[in-house]
């Protein structure tokens, strides 16, 4: 049985929306490429404004470099079958559905339908017949930290079809020069990044980064970053004192008073989680893009290891274990055919856009404030 055209499935999702974009629109600045995100609900685009506060182009002109459309709604099915997707290891089985259809010019035309099991919210994104769709259908009002994570899904895909390297980290910044801390889940390489943004130093990402190749003649690569705020746990905001003051601000009211007298460990245990805005928590003009990226951190310790603390140096070439701590694979907003063949997605191309940046590897004992301080020598 033959797959319908792309464009028919993700023009029935959109109904009328997709023809007269409806008013509710906001406009992002991601360096130098242009967002423009428009919705049914006026409530979503408020929403999205004040996550947004320091990427808002208020003044746009002209067409946007990438298009999104939010309708907001109850769950819908899916208007096709849907394929279930395989899970990693310590992954929900059945998270997400998705099917790829085909485009009426075929070769590199097509598009994605995918749909998130647990909240039924609809995402359907590709290109067929001369237009790109990126639209999103369902429960949008509800589930904002999706409608983010696509956004920067899609920002990202078009970065890795630029030949950029895509990795598992959080990234900092000072006087323009940039450091990557990954690690394997668990690790506490958002937390790294938090504590050195207590001692003054950017933001840049949270969990995802870009790596751009250093230029023909250059000596450093460049690490980028996406629009996405760290989202912390009760155990990180108020079980750190050195975190406790800015990050006790992303917890309401309500959360600090039922979780102010448990002990560390009950903390540490809770699963709520909640948005530690980089402008709310530690002043605005913190939030920045992209830097040169002088060296990456790879944090392989122990939380509770009786060990010291120990920073060395390694060739990365030679540790192909700790490599895998920073390389992500595509997931499923990302389309196969349109970064086949451009995005660097093996070990060798990773490798060769870190080149000329530094790689020191943490182990021993886990020890946060022993880390920061030897992320800011690596800095200055």
């Amino acid at each position: 049985m033959s797959l319908p055209f792309f464009a028919e499935v993700v023009g029935g999702l959109a109904g009328r929306a997709g023809e007269t974009p409806p008013p509710h629109a906001l406009r992002l600045r991601l360096e130098e490429l242009s967002l423009d995100v428009r919705a049914d609900s006026a409530g979503v685009i408020a929403d999205l404004r004040g996550y947004f506060p320091e990427f808002l182009e208020e003044r746009a002109t002209g067409p946007a470099d990438l298009s999104f459309l939010f309708l907001d709604g109850p769950v819908a099915e899916p208007p096709v079958a849907l394929a279930v997707r395989p899970h990693l290891p310590g992954k929900r089985p059945d998270k997400e559905r998705a099917l790829d259809l085909p485009g009426r010019d075929g070769g590199r035309s097509g598009g994605r339908i995918v749909r998130k099991q647990a909240t039924g919210m609809l995402f359907a994104f590709g290109r067929d017949g001369g237009r790109e769709w990126n639209v999103a259908v369902g429960p949008c009002a509800a589930h904002r930290n999706q409608l983010v994570n696509f956004i920067c899904a899609r920002y990202m895909e078009r970065r890795l079809a630029s030949g950029w390297a895509l990795g598992h980290a959080s990234g900092v910044a000072r006087g323009g020069r940039a450091l990557a801390l990954c690690g394997f889940a668990g690790m506490g390489k958002s937390t790294l990044a938090l504590h050195l943004l207590a001692r003054g130093l950017d933001f840049v990402s949270n969990d995802r980064v870009l790596i751009e190749p250093a230029a023909a003649g250059g000596c450093l690569p460049r690490l980028h970053g996406i629009p996405k705020h760290p989202r912390v746990n009760p155990g990180t905001a108020l079980g750190n004192p050195e975190l406790a003051g800015p990050l006790a601000r992303a917890l309401p009211e309500a959360s600090r008073r039922a979780y102010a007298h448990l002990p560390v460990a009950e903390l540490r245990a809770v699963e709520d989680k909640f948005d530690a805005t980089i402008d709310g928590c530690f002043g605005s003009g913190r939030f920045r893009l992209a830097a040169r990226l002088v060296g990456v951190v790879v944090l392989n310790w122990t939380h509770g290891g009786a060990e010291p603390f120990r920073a060395r140096r390694v060739d990365l070439r030679g540790r192909p274990d700790l490599l895998e701590a920073l390389r992500k694979p595509p997931g499923v907003f990302y389309l196969p055919w349109i970064i086949a063949g451009r995005a660097r997605l093996s070990s060798e191309s990773c490798l060769e856009a870190l080149d000329g940046a530094a790689v020191l590897e943490f182990s021993g004992g886990a020890d946060f404030a022993a880390a920061a301080e030897a992320c800011l020598d690596i800095l200055g």
